[in-house]
């Protein structure tokens, strides 16, 4: 019988995922050609556009190092082709991180790196499952009330609608109060490495407010979370 570690370093997987992300660039590429053309109809000059094109493509690698990042710590607990699926496409490292570790209790493990090197491919598939459809669940409410969401958005923003602002804090206080007890209260050593991300990522804004240091805005998240990994093994061996 197939074993998770099996599925997850199958080469069915890979050919399977590299269809996916072939698909994702094809499509991105063909749009991005049709935006192209639809701009240079509308009378955008090409420099005006490679100058777009080459603010843009920093903006996404600079987040995208973060993302490699967190590529590597999912590794361990859904190996590297479901984990290189996940964060390309559609997923977030809070989100699998979480949800990997919440269905491997409920199977009976102790963590998500157990559950990888002794579950069977049945649970796998079940994770797999659970991961997609509860990831999808965000775009099946879009598609009845996300256009009337966007409108409700933008014309709050030309009503200067100082509601918006209570909005969008009680959607971050909410992300707050799911993920902030699970990581501080969980376990030690998954709380200091959070506290000592937190406090580079503290030192990294105040500092990012001198006009000098302002493109240290565009590393924060990958910088923070490289110290808060790289603070681990001292955290283990304090409280190992």
């Amino acid at each position: 019988m197939a074993t998770m570690k099996d599925i997850a370093t199958s080469p069915l997987l890979l050919v399977l995922v590299a269809i996916g992300l072939a698909y994702i660039v094809a499509f991105s590429v063909v749009y991005l050609m049709k935006a192209y053309r639809r701009a240079l109809e509308l009378g955008v000059t090409k420099e005006d556009l490679m100058r777009v094109i080459k603010t843009s493509a920093v903006s996404t690698i600079v987040p995208a190092i973060s993302i490699a990042i967190g590529l590597f710590a999912l590794i361990g607990s859904l190996g590297t082709i479901w984990s290189w699926w996940r964060l390309s496409v559609i997923g977030s490292l809070s989100y699998e991180t979480l949800f990997s570790g919440n269905i491997a209790k409920v199977l009976g493990y102790m963590s998500s790196a157990e559950m990888m090197d002794t579950a069977s491919g049945r649970e796998f598939g079940i994770i797999m499952i659970l991961m997609s459809v509860g990831m999808l669940s965000g775009f099946l409410i879009l598609i009845p009330f996300g256009k009337k969401y966007a409108t409700s958005v933008d014309k709050s923003q030309a009503d200067s609608n100082p509601w918006k602002m209570v909005f969008s804090g009680c959607f971050m206080l909410c992300l707050l109060a799911v993920y902030v007890p699970i990581l501080l209260f969980g376990d030690t050593i998954q709380a200091a490495v959070m506290l000592t991300g937190l406090v580079v990522a503290l030192i990294l804004s105040i500092l990012a407010q001198k006009p000098k240091l302002a493109w240290l805005n565009d590393f924060i998240m990958a910088i923070s979370m490289i110290a808060g990994m790289a603070s681990a093994q001292l955290w283990t061996n304090i409280f190992g």
